[in-house]
């Protein structure tokens, strides 16, 4: 009720605000990594008469917004409520083009005039193994009155900025949107796995703050969280994963990095003192898949970029709960077909696969099929698509 309750009250004041267009553009974040993009997309925002970008950031991107004010940029946190109904709408409904890396709920009350506002989708990954939209499992068991809502979000996108074609059949599939609305541009954020310099200046900094990954076969696991059917977050792990990590040989380290929405258990963990584990909190997932010879996920996103660096040379997905999962939470159907790696279910398979000589997987098939435009040049063609060559 309440978020019928609230979306009217968007819909109203959008009707009351004033839709003289600025020659402002608005960026929605809930995911860090794509500060790159945005600070090119400020510059080229600065060069239109009066043009300005503003980021509205989620509470969880403190640190984001920290480094786009380092760079002149206007930076303003938002949350759902009074303050935003406003303060904050009206730079949204009046600007030419707003971004978004996520669903915002928002903006399905928003009343835009859509002869001048375009409304972008800048999904936060470049691939997706778990469903979502329609597709999710649980979607069938909402009430009308919810599925209506999140349609009327799905419809508010003018443009879809993908990496592929496979992807834009994953949004037109979960969202309900045509094939028209795609834009097969790539995907900004993947342009730093293309930045030579840059991993090289990370990968030095990551092994000299911790020397104990010097010569070492780096194994990343990256897991992602877990969902009740009603939504509630968690994850556990089968006790023979931590047994396995015993009989890993003196050359290998496990880097572990869970998700963000689970530190508890990541909390937990560390207090275990796992054999050949190693916490590194102070660098990114991104940032250590530039040093990772194997990748052990499950129905992470992060098997999109990894695929793309020069290191990358095996991917394990360690899916102990896969048939559980499907039914939940969901995985893209044809993810069998094109798994880049071995799918194993137990941690004695996970063993075996660890324990063989490590030798470097050929990706290329699944580049052509997920990672078609992440060519290192993805930023300049998003910017140049709406911008028109100005």
């Amino acid at each position: 009720m309440f978020k019928t309750i609230y979306l009217w009250l968007i819909m109203f004041c959008s009707r009351l605000i004033s839709k003289k267009q600025t020659s402002g553009v608005v960026y929605l974040l809930s995911f860090a990594g794509n500060e790159d993009f945005i600070i090119r997309l400020a510059r080229r925002v600065r060069q239109e008469p009066g043009g300005r970008l503003t980021v509205l950031y989620r509470p969880n991107c403190q640190a984001s917004a920290k480094q786009l004010r380092e760079h002149g940029i206007t930076c303003s946190q938002f949350s759902d409520g009074g303050f935003f109904l406003i303060h904050q709408l009206k730079v949204v409904l009046q600007a030419r083009l707003v971004f978004a890396d996520n669903y915002y709920a928002f903006l399905g009350g928003c009343v835009f005039n859509k002869e001048q506002t375009r409304v972008i989708q800048l999904w936060h990954a470049n691939g997706a193994v778990k469903t979502f939209g329609w597709e999710e499992p649980r979607t069938k068991d909402r009430s009308t009155g919810d599925k209506n809502r999140f349609q009327k979000v799905y419809d508010q996108f003018d443009d879809f900025v993908v990496g592929s074609t496979q992807m834009a059949e994953v949004f037109c599939n979960s969202y309900h949107q045509s094939m028209e609305k795609m834009q097969v541009l790539g995907y900004p954020r993947t342009d730093l796995l293309f930045a030579k310099e840059k991993k090289a200046h990370k990968r030095k900094q990551i092994l000299q703050q911790h020397p104990e990954l010097q010569d070492k076969e780096i194994i990343l696991y990256a897991p992602t969280y877990r969902e009740t059917a009603t939504g509630e977050i968690y994850f556990d792990l089968p006790a023979d994963f931590t047994e396995m990590l015993a009989h890993l040989n003196q050359k290998q380290v496990v880097v572990m990095k869970l998700h963000p929405h689970v530190k508890e258990k990541a909390a937990e963990l560390k207090k275990l003192s796992l054999p050949h584990v190693v916490w590194v909190d102070d660098f990114s997932t991104n940032d250590l898949l530039l040093i990772t010879q194997r990748l052990v996920t499950d129905y992470s996103s992060v098997i999109f970029d990894y695929s793309l660096l020069e290191n990358a040379q095996q991917i394990i997905f360690y899916c102990y709960d896969f048939e559980n999962y499907s039914q939940v939470v969901g995985v893209q159907q044809d993810f069998s077909e094109w798994l880049p790696g071995r799918l194993v279910k137990t941690a004695d398979q996970l063993e075996e696969q660890l324990l063989q000589p490590l030798t470097s997987s050929d990706f290329s098939t699944f580049n052509e099929l997920w990672n078609t435009a992440n060519d290192g040049h993805a930023v300049q063609r998003v910017i140049e698509n709406y911008f028109y060559g100005n």
